[in-house]
């Protein structure tokens, strides 16, 4: 059954990925004063950082919000032009 991300599975290997572009991108930035926060990762690439997860109308759906504990959070709804509806748990990460 595909998940939001039109995946059809989506197993520890992702998360693992996810979480590897998040501390890749703060590496990047040098980010040693953005303790906290999320990375946004687009299409399998770390975008951007962000503060809280607010306002998911400046993300685009399927956007992935990861913490630095690799806790995910997904875009939902809405379309690439007014952006996402809202920031739900990715339901498809292991508990």
């Amino acid at each position: 059954m595909p998940n939001v991300l039109g995946q059809a599975s989506y197993g520890e290997k992702d998360m693992q990925t996810n979480l590897q572009l998040a501390i890749e991108f703060k590496n990047k930035i040098n980010a040693k004063s953005l303790d906290g926060g999320y990375v946004i990762i687009y299409n399998n690439e770390a975008v951007s950082w962000m503060a809280t997860l607010h306002d998911p109308r400046r993300q685009a759906p399927g956007c992935i919000a990861i913490d630095e504990h690799g806790v995910e959070h997904i875009a939902t709804g809405g379309n690439d032009y007014d952006g996402a509806e809202s920031w739900e748990p990715n339901i498809w990460q292991a508990a």
